[in-house]
């Protein structure tokens, strides 16, 4: 029988008879720069666990947590999604684990009695976990806001495969800086971020209606952020205990479906849930006030500016041109014709902008008083997490992912280019794949050859599509910016409601 322990944010220890897992365990400590800080605090024991198994669905630092996987124990047996990017699987591996897997895409492991089924898309994954006659669907944040076209044919092939599914886990609440932080004019940000947070709310019932588990459990984001112009996300969040009533009104008013709301230390035996956290009996906007007042010393510190030196700033510069013009062949000619953006720095006393143009294919920055006067954008972020955020392979997640930034847009066009991705990509750093598949092509054969209709699409859109920025599949981002309320819940086919009755 499959007992499951809610830990915190993404990660459950799963029980199944002698062999525990644990999934994404991020338990001890921020991420993302000091942005993220984990609320609902994690259970107390966590340093007692002992997991047989560690699941990672992909390498987000909220789910690969560093910090949280030196503590575990190094003899169990590690999982990881294959990717055609390499060197998770020898890192993991010099950080001490004698066991770790890249687990290809519908193949079943079998480790002890327990059967775990991967099933990947890019560098996300579903993960089933199967158990006697019990079956686990985690799908973790892997489906929440992923292309339409991925989502249907994982949710089909999920079904078909495994048509009794017990607990299904999935992820609920928002995690990047789209839209919430970027500002454009007559954007309500905090009735869009609302619809947002209702999106996630509805795909997930969404999840829910197509794959009919027993229980169905919505968890994540579990994080809050302490940056003061950052705080009022915290407060938008679509409550979970709202999930029934919603489920029920807007998808199937008749079900059967358990739903289960755990917090920390909350467990789940026989579809029943256990509720051992204090914080069943208290508002989720008390819950806010109180992760203030718990991390109070730390909100001090974040919201303290410390001043890049002028030493930063220059090593900042020239930093940027080069990675700009390593980046930009990511993207087609036409595109890069567009880039005339500003940058500016929060924290910098004088000289606090960053001008970028482009002329002839070929990226120059400027540092000024002023931005510039025909820039399509404006960014705000600091030199010090820019350079964190070009210091690493992955340090664009700070400013995406972690809230590290804020973009002011001024004009239809640019909102309709999706310029914003085109210029935060630019001036970050993250793998590119066609350099990795290059060099290393028996991998990315492999990485083909193990999934070639989801490979496909993931190729169309990354090459066949170069010179149209996130058109494919249907991803209009512009009209989380630029929509009224109405317009905004028929395109993404939500009903509309008063959403302060369910923060």
């Amino acid at each position: 029988m499959i007992q499951l322990r809610y830990l915190a944010h993404s990660s459950f220890e799963i029980i199944c008879g002698n062999t525990i897992l644990v999934t994404d365990p991020w338990l001890d400590g921020p991420a993302y720069y000091n942005q993220w800080h984990l609320w609902p605090l994690p259970v107390q024991d966590y340093e007692e666990l002992k997991p047989d198994i560690i699941l990672i669905s992909h390498g987000h630092e909220d789910h690969l947590h560093i910090k949280t996987l030196k503590g575990l124990s190094k003899k169990a047996k590690f999982f990881f999604p294959f990717q055609w990017r390499a060197g998770v699987k020898q890192y993991l591996e010099h950080m001490g684990f004698e066991s770790v897997t890249e687990a290809v895409s519908f193949k079943t492991y079998a480790v002890n009695d327990v059967k775990i089924t991967y099933i990947g898309f890019s560098l996300e994954s579903v993960i089933v976990i199967e158990y006697g006659d019990e079956v686990v669907v985690n799908i973790n944040d892997a489906l929440n806001s992923n292309h339409e076209n991925a989502v249907d044919f994982i949710l089909r092939e999920i079904r078909e495969r495994w048509p009794k599914i017990d607990y299904l886990l999935s992820g609920w609440s928002g995690a990047s800086y789209f839209p919430n932080q970027i500002r454009y004019p007559g954007k309500d940000d905090v009735e869009i971020g609302r619809l947002r947070e209702q999106f996630f709310a509805n795909n997930f019932c969404r999840f829910t209606n197509i794959l009919k588990p027993q229980v169905s459990v919505p968890f994540a984001s579990g994080f809050v952020l302490l940056k003061k112009e950052n705080q009022w996300i915290n407060r938008i969040k679509f409550s979970r205990s709202r999930v029934e009533s919603y489920y029920r009104e807007y998808f199937d008013g008749n079900t059967d479906i358990q739903f289960a709301v755990p917090y920390p230390g909350d467990t789940m035996q026989k579809g029943e849930l256990e509720k051992v956290s204090v914080l069943h009996g208290i508002e989720e906007e008390e819950q806010c006030d109180m992760a203030y007042r718990h991390y109070a010393v730390q909100t001090e510190e974040v919201n303290r500016v410390a001043l890049a030196s002028d030493a930063e700033v220059t090593v900042l510069l020239k930093k940027m041109e080069h990675w700009m013009n390593f980046n930009k062949r990511i993207y087609h000619p036409k595109v890069i014709a567009d880039v005339v953006f500003s940058v500016r720095l929060e924290d910098c006393e004088m000289k606090t902008y960053i001008n970028i143009t482009s002329k002839d294919n070929v990226l120059r920055v400027c540092l000024g008083n002023e931005p510039l006067a025909e820039r399509r954008l404006l960014i705000h972020s600091s030199a010090k997490k820019l350079l964190y955020a070009l210091g690493k392979v992955w340090g664009g997640d700070v400013l995406t992912i972690g809230y590290g930034l804020t973009i002011d847009v001024y004009d239809q066009l640019t909102l309709e280019k999706n310029l914003d991705i085109v210029c935060v990509r630019l001036i970050t750093r993250y793998p590119m794949a066609r350099q990795d598949l290059m060099k290393f092509p028996l991998r990315a054969f492999k990485f083909y050859t193990y999934n070639p209709r989801l490979t496909n699409l993931w190729l169309k859109q990354k090459v066949v599509l170069k010179p149209f920025v996130n058109k494919y599949p249907y991803n209009e981002r512009d009209h989380w910016l630029n929509y009224n309320k109405c317009d905004l819940c028929a395109v993404c086919k939500m009903p509309e409601l008063d959403l302060k009755a369910y923060a």
